[in-house]
């Protein structure tokens, strides 16, 4: 950490950063939560181009000087993930250990005023939205907190991700930021993260916050004041650094500056430390403002398991003995619910099933790691034509398929369809046999019938009954990417296993 902050303190002692091409800072509140334009400082908004989108410059390959701070090993929970935890608010920040709390500026009166216009807001209108990240911010929190700490940064950045993103993980911007720190696109990439159609560490809590908070200290670095950090954080750094340049009259660096320049930087930058200083206020004691008859999420816990890709998401869980939609929880930065192609990836189980995944995975045959769909092309038909009728984007129809090159696709031509996260349509369907939905068959002599249950899936069924899964597939009729669902019925033929 110290070789990190030394780094961090040369680059930026020397020179003020050139923006990756279109990187923006991170305007601050927009992912879960809508900007109110009550009250004289809510007319608009800081706009996605606000700026620079790091504190310094870019090191040899664009990286971030000295690198982003790693992960802990495998971006795991601290120990898979503490023991029970308190509810967010048990560990409040003391003003004396937390140079924002304790800054001068949070007296001013206007930014009193502020102050207590959000308190007021999250009380009545959008109580249930402050309740809602409350819940979840504690499934992170412990680990937020040991991110922090190791840096040595002001303990109250732990409520940041309530004002960006409710602590939603999957939250996103009009403008592209996403994740619980709403990272744009552009300076995620150049902090280390990867961004594609297939993988966004973006939305991935473990990955994020590292980057997030070495991003917030090297911005501390460049400004010397956690306020005017704060506000290039939403606003980007070169417009803080214009508003100084223009309007700081020659005033020292730090937090007695914001307040000279606060009138020159956007309405919602003008408001993004009072909204922080809000949630931090109502987070830290909720009961005290009526917040109450709610209890927050325990730390999430789990195991990491190496998998090697392509593999789907289905098939990852049903090695792990798990619940597909538990493990899509955990990885969400798996966008297409795929593991991609050409390399080994850490992939998060619940806590206690990674213990002989590897054994199990291996069992899968390389042809059934993948259950997508499948789409043989036929004459005329294009990526575009494809991906329009499964309902996917073309990027990602290529990012599943990447050894297919649209120019010499040919008849015949075999493509992986990733299943849209939003669900399958009539267009979709109409392309895959179903199990169907009438009544229960009528089993003939030795046939058992498994009613499909949430979780399963075709591979975990034929497993379970001690059948071949091709001969499952072909009992019931059924194509290598149908759908099944909970109340559907897969008649198991005899032979297989009792149970």
């Amino acid at each position: 950490m110290l070789l990190v902050s030394t780094l961090l303190a040369a680059c930026m002692q020397s020179f003020q950063p050139p923006p990756p091409a279109g990187a923006p800072g991170s305007p601050g509140g927009r992912g879960g939560e809508p900007q109110p334009a009550a009250g004289p400082e809510r007319a608009g908004r800081a706009g996605a181009g606000g700026g620079a989108g790091a504190p310094a410059p870019p090191g040899p390959g664009g990286a971030p000087p000295g690198g982003a701070h790693p992960p802990p090993p495998g971006g795991r929970h601290p120990a898979g993930g503490a023991a029970a935890g308190s509810p967010a608010g048990n560990r409040a920040p003391s003003g004396r250990g937390d140079p924002i709390l304790a800054s001068p500026s949070t007296r001013d009166e206007r930014i009193r005023e502020r102050i207590d216009w959000w308190v007021n807001y999250w009380r009545t209108r959008a109580r249930d939205r402050f309740v809602r990240a409350l819940v979840r911010m504690g499934r992170y929190e412990d680990f937020v907190d040991a991110e922090v700490a190791a840096r040595g940064l002001p303990p109250s950045l732990r409520f940041l991700p309530v004002i960006e993103a409710s602590y939603y993980p999957l939250a996103r911007s009009k403008a592209g930021a996403a994740g619980l720190w709403q990272f744009m696109p552009a300076t995620a990439r150049w902090m280390g993260l990867t961004v594609n159609s297939l993988v966004d560490h973006r939305l991935d809590p473990y990955l994020s916050t590292p980057s997030a908070l070495d991003y917030l200290a090297g911005l501390h670095e460049q400004f010397d004041s956690w306020f005017l950090a704060l506000a290039a954080y939403n606003a980007g750094p070169g417009r803080v650094e214009r508003a100084i340049r223009d309007h700081g009259g020659g005033e020292p660096r730090g937090d007695a500056l914001f307040r000279r320049i606060r009138d020159r930087l956007p309405p919602e930058t003008r408001d993004f430390l009072p909204k922080y200083l809000a949630a931090v206020r109502m987070a830290s004691d909720p009961a005290s403002y009526g917040l109450t008859g709610f209890a927050a999420d325990s730390p999430w816990t789990f195991d990491e398991v190496t998998v090697e890709g392509p593999v789907s998401i289905d098939v990852v869980a049903a090695a792990a003995g798990a619940a597909e939609e538990r493990v899509r929880e955990l990885n969400p930065h798996l966008v297409l619910g795929l593991v991609p192609a050409g390399a080994s990836t850490p992939v998060r189980v619940p806590r206690g099933a990674g213990r002989g995944f590897g054994d199990r995975i291996a069992l899968v045959p390389p042809h059934e790691r993948v259950t997508l769909a499948e789409h043989s092309v036929s004459p005329g038909e294009t990526l575009s034509h494809i991906a329009l009728n499964y309902r996917i984007s073309v990027g990602e129809l290529r990012a599943a398929n990447p050894g297919v090159d649209p120019r010499r696709m040919r008849v015949g031509t075999r493509l992986v369809v990733p299943r849209a996260r939003s669900g399958t349509g009539p267009a979709v369907e109409a392309g895959r046999r179903e199990v169907p939905r009438a009544g229960p068959p009528v089993p003939p002599a030795g046939e058992r019938v498994h009613k499909v249950r949430r979780g399963d899936s075709l591979r975990l069924i034929a497993r379970l009954h001690g059948v071949e899964l091709e001969r499952l597939r072909a009992y019931n009729g059924l194509a290598a990417g149908a759908v099944i669902r909970p109340g559907d019925e897969i008649r198991i033929p005899a032979g297989g296993r009792g149970g």
